[in-house]
């Protein structure tokens, strides 16, 4: 397998242990993660939040919206893992697998 067969599906991420309470801003919990693949790169690889909970901060003209007024929205975002903090990739050879359409994916905070 190379790693650009990844690309577009649900994999199973062992992320290492000295990450683990870093990884929250992400809305990332624990170091055992489901997550689509989005790209891959000599750094890193690319994964897929469908759901990360963000403060809307600007209105449509983009003016600041008071702290008081803002609203949290579902946005889909993406993360690069730098790989050395990956212990492993696990990938099921099922076309169930191909992309997860469950949300939120486990291993992710919503």
């Amino acid at each position: 397998m190379r790693g650009d067969d990844l690309l577009g599906k649900l994999v199973l991420f062992k992320l290492s242990d000295e990450i683990k309470n870093d990884f929250g801003i992400f809305q990332i919990k624990g170091v055992n993660l489901w997550a689509v693949v989005t790209g891959i790169e000599n750094e890193g690889i690319w994964i897929e939040n469908p759901a990360y909970e963000l403060g809307i901060w600007w209105d449509e003209k983009g003016n600041l919206i008071p702290p008081d007024e803002q609203v949290k929205e579902n946005v889909k975002s993406n993360i690069l893992i730098f790989w050395r903090y990956i212990k492993g990739i696990m990938d099921v050879e099922d076309e169930r697998f191909r992309k997860g359409k469950k949300r939120p994916l486990p291993g992710f905070d919503k």
